[in-house]
């Protein structure tokens, strides 16, 4: 903040509000003020004190009413808390959150706020002789790397996921529609999850596609769950995203209903090795581009180049999916300690469907670990 001159930070996005804070907001209705110099404050909604009492580290919380039939405005609230924070009148140069199109939802997932028109008109209301600064570069370069209290809590989201790939395994049967199966993935999930490790708020985006022809589009960032139904010999697969108490993770895995045929198994046995191969190349100081290469090469090997046809992995933590680092081609990103990326090498075509297998790794000072490894098998 001192390099970039900013005299503080206003900020509402969840995410980043977690990054500084510790407390992953409900709704979006919080804003947190971090000063360069200061005790850094949260305005919360009221309705939500035990939440953040019990989260937040290091920031000192500032209550408002909200919500019920005698709360007053909650822009007035806000507005007049801002005015009183100590130093406020001073600060010249003010970050906030002006190019973040990508978010991360909060906990109440369905209903998000994020800030917009009306938050820059209050802020200008407020810091009238104020210069207001697009801070969304500088914050998601702090994203990047991870400290070990945020690499704890990824640990977790982690291992919490792997209890959606088990219920995944033993799931898949002939019969079964991927709504179902990604309906079981979640449920698992919520059941088992919430309460793992201490962890309080779990939510699993399960999608599961069957079959050849809804597994060979399987290298779309998202996939659709239908209601089609397993037949022997078919592909599963299922893409996991899911955040524990604001920290997220990201897998898939693949299962055949019945056993699979050599050609699957052959597939198969091919993306583990490609993924094994990028996973071994990753440690601090080496280009992310060397890293697609090592899965790339493992693919290109057994003449299966064209059926790759995505990147090898990205960043996430904070969110489902994060800008860096691009483990791809063409990135000029640079692995660091800390950092943290998905490996997900895969095939895919229509004569057999599509196989891919996601797995979360952080970079450490020496190498590499695995986050929640998980079995990786057709049966």
């Amino acid at each position: 903040m001192e390099t970039a001159q900013f005299d503080a930070l206003v900020l509402r996005l969840p995410e980043n509000v977690l990054l500084l804070s510790g407390f992953w907001p409900m709704i979006g209705a919080a804003f947190l003020v971090f000063p360069l110099d200061g005790t850094p404050v949260c305005i919360i909604p009221d309705c939500y004190k035990a939440e953040a009492l019990s989260a937040l580290r290091s920031v000192q919380p500032a209550f408002f009413p909200y919500g019920l039939i005698d709360s007053p405005p909650a822009d007035d609230v806000v507005r007049r808390l801002l005015s009183s924070l100590p130093g406020a009148a001073n600060w010249r140069r003010i970050g906030y959150e002006a190019s973040f199109e990508a978010i991360a939802p909060s906990w109440n997932s369905a209903e998000s706020l994020v800030p917009a028109i009306g938050t820059i008109s209050l802020l200008q209301s407020v810091f009238p002789n104020a210069l207001l600064i697009d801070a969304s570069d500088h914050l998601k370069k702090e994203r990047r790397t991870k400290t070990a209290y945020e690499i704890s809590h990824l640990e977790i989201a982690s291992e919490i996921s792997s209890i959606g790939l088990e219920a995944f395994q033993h799931a898949v049967d002939i019969g079964k529609t991927g709504v179902e199966l990604a309906a079981e993935v979640e449920r698992q999930v919520m059941a088992q999850g919430t309460g793992y490790r201490g962890a309080v708020r779990v939510r699993a985006y399960a999608q599961v596609t069957v079959g050849p022809e809804e597994t060979s589009l399987g290298y779309r960032p998202n996939v659709i769950s239908t209601t089609r139904r397993l037949q022997r010999g078919d592909i599963a697969l299922l893409e996991l995203g899911l955040v524990a108490d604001g920290y997220w993770a990201d897998r898939t895995r693949a299962r055949v209903a019945g056993a699979p045929s050599e050609l699957q198994q052959a597939y198969f046995e091919t993306v583990v090795r490609s993924q094994e191969a990028a996973i071994a190349a990753i440690k601090p100081g080496i280009a992310a581009s060397v890293v697609d290469l090592a899965a790339r090469s493992a693919i290109q090997s057994e003449g299966y180049a064209d059926f790759f046809p995505h990147i090898t992995g990205h960043g996430l933590g904070f969110g489902y999916h994060e800008s860096s680092p691009i483990l791809g081609p063409r990135s000029q990103d640079v692995l660091e300690a800390g950092m943290l990326t998905s490996v997900e090498p895969g095939v895919y075509d229509n004569s057999f469907g599509g196989i891919r297998i996601e797995d979360d790794v952080l970079v450490t000072s020496t190498g590499s670990r695995v986050l929640g490894p998980y079995l990786k098998s057709l049966i």
